[in-house]
């Protein structure tokens, strides 16, 4: 079995999380907690930002990594935050960090991609037709970064709410401000969002 220097790194990482804040953590504490050599780091990372995206995209957003997930949004979102709740103690100081490369960052512009193209996929699908893109994109970004503005307020503040409530409010949400641009209606297939969430 050939070895995983990203996991091992990772794992380090965010066990060093468990006994020191994280914005003190330096790439050499890493590198001797796990015997990488500097360049075996830097073969796999640019940075500790970077790592740290890698961690919450490897371990946090494992069911947003492709369009086709096999489950519905509301599942996949409540994944997300249940996963999110299992690392609250490295997403809370990672979200508190700021800088040009931080995660806070990475988390209000990575959505809006996968978004746009989730949206684009269910259109055409199912309204046979383009959708007429600067619409789409406007709608897009701007539940994307209310999604996203929310979950790091969220990671901040402690979780106060369990994740299902987040995911069915997020979910309940877009399928508020987006079904009328999404072709809401009965002759078509179930909207992206499902049916309102009790």
């Amino acid at each position: 079995m050939a070895i995983n220097i990203k996991q091992i790194v990772a794992d380090a990482l965010l066990e060093l999380c468990r006994t020191k804040e994280l914005k003190a953590i330096t790439i050499k504490d890493i590198r001797e907690k796990t015997g990488i050599s500097r360049q075996g780091f830097y073969n796999h990372f640019r940075d500790k930002d970077d790592l740290i995206h890698w961690i919450y995209y490897d371990r946090v957003m494992t069911n947003f990594h492709d369009l086709d997930a096999g489950k519905g949004y509301y599942e996949n979102l409540k994944d997300y935050f249940l996963r999110a709740e299992a690392y609250h103690f490295f997403l809370k100081p990672a979200v508190m960090m700021c800088g040009q490369n931080c995660l806070k960052r990475y988390m209000l512009e990575h959505p809006f991609e996968w978004d746009l193209q989730y949206h684009e996929k269910w259109y055409e699908k199912n309204a046979g037709e383009k959708p007429v893109m600067e619409e789409l994109r406007f709608f897009t970004k701007y539940h994307s970064m209310a999604s996203a503005g929310l979950t790091i307020e969220w990671i901040k503040e402690d979780m106060p709410v369990p994740p299902e409530i987040m995911a069915e409010r997020i979910t309940n949400l877009r399928r508020i401000g987006l079904g009328e641009l999404l072709k809401d209606t009965k002759d078509k297939e179930e909207h992206p969002y499902g049916t309102r969430l009790q």
